[in-house]
């Protein structure tokens, strides 16, 4: 009997529950008294995530030998999975009151705990797992991903180290630790953990390749960047699963391409959508007499770009017509931007410790009737409360520069941002904005005159500058801004300073391109109120390609500071360049690198047409539509009334432009 279980267990192992399981029956037809093989049984069940023949089986078992520990951590284990968190509670707590050293029900009640975002008793019977046995690898790296989860990334990183002190294989750990690292921009030590994971983890060598792709640029380690992007876009291209667990936001930093963003996303939403248990998932017809209630929904209602966005719109909605709600689930501590939403709308929620399924029935339960993913694929997303539909329209809104899924009924666009041609790359149908698609206003009042001294700037040298985040700049777009700086005199470059990998590796490339280093001036970090003052001193902006400028162009812009863009398919290559057509200045708009790069040599070698360039920006910046926050939010609010109206119709969802 014993060598036929080690048998089944180790198939299990193998991965191989067919057969494990039809040996475990086979013995369990002769032997239906024999408790191991009935909790045998209840435990392949469980990992083939067949919960109610899991359930049969451990009861059968319970019965057999009620006094076993064991089994009530099985059972909780498959109320855990079920999401009944009350009866998985319950039987770990049973199994903890047979066995009060029992170190994997205490992990377990952690992690049952964190399920339901209750920190304090997820970390308590973490420690009491650890308490049991000091060398439960598993609570130590529970902890640093609960740790991790609130922002504290150098206590996760202990954690986790700890974990791979006592076995210096954990893949789980590793992983987890290069995350946090990555995190905290200590890409060099990523780096190190995902390349040891090739070795102990090589069936997902293309996906550690990729993180590692990912950590060098963010600290401009271009080494081997063709040959390592070409092999990364063709196993995108070619739908390699492994590849299906990196963030699609990862891939709009890598490539312009509408058709790969629309496939891979397409293939990460099938991948890691999860389904979750709701109720009142029919939505009833409306009545049109009442409010329209629009939902935000953000992880950056505080002091976030997004956030100073979205208030232009919160300070001038008709509150006649719409009820306004915010759904704030950050993990950042509020600020005076978090307070300033809250006092601008009808009802704000913090939803941070929510679980999904909460959100999403807090959403019906106030007749959310359009629901705003001001979100997306990036840091700190909720997107599974949008697959599994928290309002009857939702709607993908500028927080993320692409395609979300075919859950989201409408992207908000301009006309310039998403041509026609291109709408056959978009899942959501298209609400074009008769001008800018973001909501900007001009509250930098422009002055055309010099002062460089206060930055500790040259006073007399052409400046060139990029002030988006370093991650943003590639390979291909730096060696560009290298020619720039070799066919033009008396001309620097000013980037943001970082930290100290990225400048070096910067500096390199530099004097690989045989370009003096005092050419290049890292820009320290000043305050939001001094940016525009210090934009003015420059001369021109370059952008970068494929992820433009999105914000950082707005604020060069208003300062009065022209910028040159490359346009591109996405809608991430497009930002600038809808802002540059809406400003009538499409002169600084080019189609390739080498149109990109003679113009910025053009406007160095010819100051007087820089000169008359700069006060078109000033006239237009001042004189058109585009800084007007009122009449932006009144065009807004008829895409919502159109939306709306065309829900109330059951028609289906349909291309809007908006006069």
């Amino acid at each position: 009997m014993n060598e036929k279980i080690n048998e089944i267990i180790s198939l299990i192992k193998l991965g191989d529950l067919i057969n494990a399981e039809k040996n475990a029956q086979n013995i369990y037809k002769e032997n239906l008294d024999n408790f191991e093989i009935t909790n045998l049984i209840g435990t392949i069940n469980l990992i083939k995530k067949n919960f109610n023949k899991a359930i049969i089986y451990f009861e059968k078992a319970k019965n057999l030998n009620p006094n076993h520990h064991s089994i009530y951590n099985n059972l909780g284990l498959v109320y855990k999975e079920l999401k009944n968190y009350k009866e998985a509670v319950s039987n770990f707590e049973y199994a903890l009151k047979l066995n009060k050293k029992y170190a994997g029900a205490y992990n377990n009640l952690g992690l049952t705990f964190k399920d339901q975002f209750n920190f304090q008793k997820a970390f308590e019977n973490f420690n009491l797992a650890i308490s049991c046995n000091p060398k439960f690898v598993e609570a130590y790296n529970n902890l640093g991903i609960l740790i991790m989860d609130k922002l504290n990334f150098n206590t996760s990183i202990d954690y986790f180290s700890k974990a791979i002190e006592i076995n210096n294989k954990y893949v789980d750990a590793l992983r987890n630790r290069a995350l946090a690292y990555t995190f905290i921009k200590k890409s060099i030590l990523a780096i190190k953990d995902y390349t040891n994971l090739k070795i102990l983890d090589p069936q997902r060598n293309l996906e550690y390749e990729t993180r590692i792709f990912d950590n060098k640029n963010q600290i401009c380690d271009w080494s081997n960047y063709k040959s390592t992007l070409k092999s990364i876009l063709n196993n995108l291209e070619r739908k390699n699963q492994v590849l299906e667990l990196i963030n699609p936001w990862k891939i709009l930093f890598w490539t312009d391409s509408l058709k790969l963003i629309k496939n891979y996303t397409s293939d990460y939403i099938r991948k890691n959508k999860k389904i979750l248990k709701t109720k009142n998932s029919i939505f009833k017809k409306r009545d049109s007499n009442k409010k329209i209630c629009i939902g935000y929904y953000s992880s950056d209602f505080r002091n976030h770009a997004l956030a100073r966005s979205v208030i232009k719109i919160l300070e001038n909605h008709n509150k006649q017509k719409f009820e306004i709600f915010a759904f704030h689930f950050s993990k950042y501590p509020k600020d005076e931007l978090t307070f300033q939403i809250s006092k601008l709308v009808d009802k704000f929620f913090d939803v941070s410790l929510d679980a999904d399924e909460t959100i999403i029935q807090n959403s019906r339960n106030n007749n959310i009737d359009i629901a705003i993913d001001l979100t997306g694929f990036t840091l700190d997303n909720r997107i599974n409360i949008f697959l599994n539909r928290l309002a009857p329209i939702q709607v993908n809104f500028l927080g993320y520069a692409g395609t979300i899924s075919n859950y989201h009924d409408y992207i908000i666009t301009d006309k310039y941002l998403v041509p026609k041609k291109y709408k056959k790359y978009y899942f959501e149908k298209i609400i074009s904005l008769p001008g800018f698609f973001q909501p900007i206003g001009n509250e930098n009042k422009i002055d055309l005159n010099f002062s460089r001294e206060k930055f500790n700037l040259p006073p007399n040298d052409f400046i060139y500058c990029c002030y988006n985040n370093i991650y943003k700049i590639n390979y291909e777009i730096f060696n560009c801004w290298m020619r720039i700086l070799k066919k033009t005199k008396n001309s620097i470059l000013c980037l943001p300073a970082v930290n100290n990998d990225c400048t070096q590796n910067i500096y390199s490339e530099v004097l690989r391109n045989n370009i003096r280093k005092d050419r290049i001036i890292f820009l320290p970090y000043i305050e939001r109120n001094l940016l525009s003052e210090r934009y003015r001193q420059f001369d021109l902006f370059l952008d970068t390609f494929p992820y433009q400028a999105h914000t950082t162009a707005v604020e060069a812009l208003t300062s009065g500071l022209p910028l040159i863009s490359i346009n591109g398919e996405g809608l991430q290559s497009r930002v600038s360049s809808s802002l540059l057509h809406n400003l009538r200045l499409p002169e600084l708009i080019t189609n390739n690198i080498e149109e990109y790069e003679k113009k910025a040599i053009f406007y160095r070698n010819n100051p007087e047409k820089l000169k008359q360039l700069k006060e078109r920006l000033y006239f237009n910046m001042n004189n058109l539509n585009i800084t007007n926050p009122k009449i932006y939010t009144k065009n807004i609010e008829m895409a919502y009334t159109k939306i709306f109206e065309n829900y109330q119709k059951r028609q289906a969802p349909k291309d809007f432009y908006i006069n």
